[in-house]
């Protein structure tokens, strides 16, 4: 009897408790005929004793204890060198606050088993009203910002398979053999938040599309407030992304847009009492020590890319069409940064 492949779920868990009791019941039922699956919790030194909480009640479940808290980047990738010891043919990255639908990896498995690929996105709904979108797909400015696609809008159910710039973290199978192209999961020096979106640009880069499977169906406990919180790991993290992926040229002629979004970002900061934070990105970015570590992540991607630029960035946005975000100053910025973009585009050949 020939070997089947083999998937191994990997959450990130910090604190979550409260979420587990919603979760892991429906998840360790999960039961595939045509592969094998194992679930993995990487615990980030909680303090709510949720890896005793798992250990007593899912002893089927695996628990790596972490002594410090290595952030959604680190954890990850603990999970990653765990599944690569154990020969995993594909992992599958799970948020802690999240809640399954049975049989959700099946669409997955099928497309993935006979379709060259990156990553696959589940269709992620809203947990709080479960009629709404969170997002069917991500997609990427050429400035950096990532947002989901129809996020917060009523499901349709009319989705299909399709191509999309990248796959939200909180519940994407990935491609173990496009990984070992990149050689590593998450760029463990962004910590959390946009390293799914460096993920996807990458395996763009490398030859591997990411996919929407809708009949893939997760429910995300997803609260914009909560996310904004954190500007200075999503201000850092985006600039890190551009400098690193971007060929040198595509950078230059992106640059008097950038200058003047900086600008902006910066007004806007001062106006939402962030100021701090974002200046607190520019220092740890532009820092000797940083940069020297991003030239060599930047060689690294360049040295190994499939695909050209104007290949990549063809599917990009400049306009953040985010519901959350919506405002009179938004559409401004949408109307000149878009229409820059649909200029510069077409001179981007590399």
């Amino acid at each position: 009897m020939p070997k089947k492949n083999k998937i191994i779920i990997i959450i990130p868990s910090y604190n979550g408790q409260q979420y587990w009791p919603d979760l892991l019941p429906t998840l360790i039922k999960e039961d595939y005929f045509d592969f094998d699956l194992e679930i993995v919790v990487v615990d980030n030194n909680s303090s709510d004793n949720s890896a005793d909480y798992i250990e007593s009640k899912y002893p089927t479940i695996t628990v790596i204890r972490n002594k410090e808290n290595t952030g959604y980047v680190g954890a990850n990738n603990i999970g990653y060198d765990y599944a690569k010891s154990k020969n995993a043919d594909f992992i599958y990255l799970l948020n802690q606050d999240t809640e399954i639908t049975p049989g959700f990896l099946q669409s997955l498995y099928d497309f993935a088993t006979t379709h060259k690929f990156g990553s696959l996105q589940s269709k992620l709904l809203l947990h709080s009203d479960k009629n709404k979108i969170n997002t069917l797909g991500n997609k990427i400015h050429y400035l950096g910002f990532g947002y989901g696609k129809d996020s917060d809008k009523k499901d349709k159910k009319n989705q299909s398979i399709g191509k999309i710039n990248y796959s939200s973290g909180a519940g994407v199978l990935i491609s173990m053999s496009a990984l070992a192209k990149r050689k590593y999961l998450f760029d463990e020096t962004m910590f959390m938040y946009l390293e799914d979106l460096d993920l996807g640009w990458s395996l763009n880069l490398l030859g591997y599309d990411n996919y929407l499977i809708p009949d893939s169906i997760i429910y995300h406990k997803y609260e914009f407030e909560r996310s904004m919180k954190h500007v200075y790991w999503f201000e850092r993290n985006r600039l890190w992304t551009m400098f690193k992926n971007y060929k040198l040229l595509s950078l230059i002629i992106i640059l008097p847009a950038w200058l003047i979004m900086e600008f902006g970002q910066i007004l806007f900061a001062i106006k939402n009492k962030y100021l701090s934070q974002k200046l607190k990105a520019y220092l740890w970015l532009f820092s000797i020590k940083q940069w020297r570590i991003l030239l060599k992540k930047r060689r690294l991607i360049q040295s190994v890319r499939q695909r050209s630029d104007r290949q990549v960035i063809r599917n990009f946005s400049g306009q953040i069409l985010f519901q959350p975000l919506n405002g009179p100053l938004l559409g401004i910025a949408n109307i000149i940064f878009g229409l820059y973009w649909q200029i510069i585009r077409l001179f981007i050949f590399w």
